[in-house]
């Protein structure tokens, strides 16, 4: 069972603190920047919100492969859903014609679909659940700024 006291490492936190500094850069430049320069803000992000689901998917699957059972076959799968949604959304967006607010739309479900997921999973250290809920926060803080951005344009 787990401990509700168990504390964050702080190089976790640090390194997680970091890992959202793509997401307010990429959403500053994309509201903020001269015209020429939103289209880097907006890839920024994008490619950013793929990078980390992917990164996402890959823990998950490491805390299921990390277990004493046999890993199970139905949550490896799942494991593979976020980084395949993160690049479809990179790179499907403009194949299909779909504009910012679909992609951003679509990154900021998939990234609070796998909080769900991570937040009532038993897998990892206790304090994970309350570390990812932040974290994920903060990744859609940046996203919905971009969002409102393009709703906007």
């Amino acid at each position: 069972m787990r401990q509700a006291t168990a504390r964050v490492p702080a190089t976790v936190w640090v390194l997680g603190w970091l890992s959202l500094t793509p997401f307010y850069a990429g959403a500053a430049l994309y509201c903020y920047a001269p015209d020429r320069l939103r289209p880097v803000g907006l890839g920024v992000l994008l490619a950013w919100s793929a990078v980390m689901l992917g990164y996402l998917g890959g823990v998950r699957a490491g805390l299921e492969l990390n277990r004493d059972l046999p890993p199970r076959g139905r949550n490896l799968s799942l494991s593979m859903l976020s980084p395949i949604a993160g690049f479809g959304l990179l790179i499907g967006g403009p194949l299909l014609g779909l504009d910012a607010v679909w992609q951003i739309s679509g990154f900021l479900m998939a990234f609070l679909l796998m909080w769900l997921w991570d937040v009532r999973s038993i897998n990892g250290p206790a304090w994970r659940p309350r570390y990812r809920t932040l974290i994920t926060a903060g990744a859609a803080i940046g996203l919905a700024f971009a969002l409102e951005q393009a709703l906007s344009m």
